[in-house]
């Protein structure tokens, strides 16, 4: 298994730093979004599935939000891990995470058999 050393750090801090950029972009891009379309109002004569597809799209922004705000704070999390040199190390078991995985995921906390735990026990939750 290839895993991560100090001598990556470099390249993971402009990984992470790239990704960071790139979901402050998304979310301050869905907010310009979000604040026309509420200064916009209503436009006098409503039609029904011009509503409905706003809202949709609305609901499709909206959730594209959450998901950027729940990856950046992931991107921070790992910015702080590689400050404290655990990046690389699962937050779970504390086994090394393997280097594909991390160029995959750049910010995953989680190894693969650590992830499947988490997602097996949510998805057996939601039963």
């Amino acid at each position: 298994m290839n895993i991560y050393n100090a001598g990556m750090e470099s390249f993971f801090i402009k990984r992470l730093a790239r990704r960071e950029a790139e979901l402050r972009y998304v979310l301050q891009f869905t907010n310009e979004l979000m604040h026309e379309a509420n200064e916009a109002g209503p436009l006098g004569v409503v039609d029904f599935k011009d509503v409905a597809a706003s809202h949709a799209l609305a609901t499709v922004d909206e959730v594209n939000a959450e998901h950027a705000a729940s990856e950046l704070d992931d991107v921070l999390a790992a910015r702080r891990r590689l400050a404290d040199r655990s990046y690389g190390n699962c937050s779970d078991c504390g086994e090394t995470i393997d280097l594909g995985r991390l160029m995959a995921l750049v910010a995953t906390p989680f190894c693969t058999a650590c992830q499947a735990v988490r997602e097996h026990g949510h998805s057996a939750n939601r039963r």
